[in-house]
């Protein structure tokens, strides 16, 4: 089985901003249509933890990219 970690060592810059904007609109929907602040949501929300998880994982790979500590892998999966 395949990490998501896996999945976005392989994605390029282009692909991870993508996914850290959609994640984030993800996030703002969520908390409008509940009517929620994001703090109780998170509280309730499974899925709301899960698309907040994708997101600083995709912001951690971009950053360790920028810094030089990292690559994006090449290797199919």
């Amino acid at each position: 089985m395949l990490t998501i970690q896996q999945i976005l060592s392989r994605c390029t810059e282009e692909q991870l901003e993508s996914i850290l904007s959609s994640s984030q609109e993800l996030m703002s929907h969520m908390e409008f249509i509940a009517n929620r602040p994001s703090i109780e949501l998170a509280g309730e929300c499974e899925q709301y933890w899960k698309v907040h998880g994708i997101n600083a994982m995709a912001f951690l790979e971009l950053a360790a990219r920028a810094q030089g500590t990292r690559k994006r892998e090449s290797e199919p999966i």
